[in-house]
């Protein structure tokens, strides 16, 4: 039979796992914001059929499809990668071919495979939403699946959306997201209808 300071001593040990836990997170994600490299990740289109769900934007990013190289095979649906990150001539991060281990140097993603063909992949990344405050989200989501559009004749592809992602010892968290070259905290200042 436990006694009542055995028993006193396993609540003292519950109760501070209950807090170390979120003051974990909290810590690594606020050192994440602080000391992690800053990306800019183009965003992509995101399917019409469900884009907003709850109080958030989705998003998808161009990065997730990485090309493979020849004979660079054997990844499968579902397996957790470690991807390294670059920055391409125009300042967009791009994801170099996956790894199966953390890379040594350099910046990097955990991602994982969602589906893989020939010569390419597609990689889930660790952040593919962007909260906000529930009144603004719908007008933002608007405006992020009208800039992300697939483009008319004669348009410019390069949409101007984009997150700029603090990545740190391959963690990441989204900071700002882009719309129309003009982040987002600023948008939100503006009355709804001129979102």
């Amino acid at each position: 039979m436990i006694g009542i300071r055995a028993a006193a001593a396993l609540l003292a040990l519950a109760v501070a796992l209950q807090w170390a836990v979120p003051g974990h997170l909290i810590r690594r994600g606020q050192q994440t914001l602080e000391q992690g490299t800053a990306y800019r990740f183009r965003t992509a289109p995101v399917d019409p059929v469900d884009p907003f769900r709850g109080r958030y934007v989705a998003l998808d990013f161009e990065a997730a499809r990485v090309p493979l190289p020849r004979g660079q095979g054997g990844y499968r649906r579902g397996q957790r990668v470690y991807a390294p990150i670059r920055v391409d001539d125009d300042g967009d991060a791009v994801l170099g071919a996956p790894l199966r281990q953390p890379p040594e140097s350099g910046d990097w993603l955990e991602a994982t495979v969602l589906w893989v063909n020939a010569d390419e992949l597609r990689l889930r990344l660790p952040f593919d939403r962007y909260y906000l405050d529930e009144h603004h989200a719908p007008e933002v989501e608007r405006r992020y699946r009208d800039t992300n559009r697939m483009p008319a004749d004669g348009e410019d592809p390069r949409r101007p959306a984009w997150a700029q992602v603090r990545v740190r010892n391959g963690y990441a968290l989204i900071e700002m997201l882009y719309i129309d070259g003009r982040p987002v905290s600023e948008l939100m200042r503006e009355p709804a209808a001129s979102l």
